[in-house]
């Protein structure tokens, strides 16, 4: 786990002590009831249909949002939490000019802890499946997929390990692991 925050901690750029606005006027709000928050973004920072805001985040965001519905309550705690954490967590690239790199790095080094802190490790398996239904094979199995997969997968177990769950997927997969069932 120490190796994990060490690999998240550099991967977050220093953010600089000064901040230059936009020059885009208005105010990117994270919501949990849209994924506005993305066009926002993409508005001001023009990253283009390969930066995060369009060629990830707003694709995925109105897919889980579409099946929302679907989800358990646990499950739709989790998105809006999730939904909100993630948002927050550009709110400097949302304000502040920032490379598209810079806001593609700073985004994904955000997705584990928003993942685990809104309760991931606790969904449900029917949850989980509709959650890799959207991000489909390509989108745990790509370089960026499988290390993020991998980051979440190791913070449950560990979690599970420590007593701090004791319910959802994570239970399911060690108890199979140790051959319980």
């Amino acid at each position: 786990m120490r190796f994990l925050k060490a690999v998240i901690t550099a991967l977050i750029p220093l953010v600089s002590a000064t901040c230059t606005p936009w020059s885009t006027p208005g105010t990117c709000t994270a919501t949990s009831a849209s994924c506005d928050f993305y066009t926002c973004l993409e508005n001001k920072s023009s990253c283009g249909p390969t930066g995060y805001a369009l060629g990830y985040a707003l694709p995925f965001c109105n897919a889980i949002t579409a099946v929302s519905s679907t989800l358990s309550v646990n499950g739709e705690s989790w998105y809006s939490a999730t939904k909100v954490c993630l948002q927050n967590a550009l709110a400097t690239e949302a304000s502040c000019e920032t490379s598209c790199t810079d806001i593609f790095l700073n985004a994904f080094a955000s997705h584990v802890p928003c993942y685990i802190d809104s309760g991931f490790c606790t969904l449900s398996l029917a949850d989980l499946k509709i959650f890799f239904q959207i991000v489909g094979v390509s989108g745990v199995t790509s370089n960026d997929g499988l290390a993020l997969f991998g980051a979440v997968l190791q913070q449950c177990v560990a979690k599970y390990l420590n007593n701090e769950i004791n319910s959802g997927w994570t239970k399911q997969l060690v108890r199979t692991l140790n051959g319980e069932i």
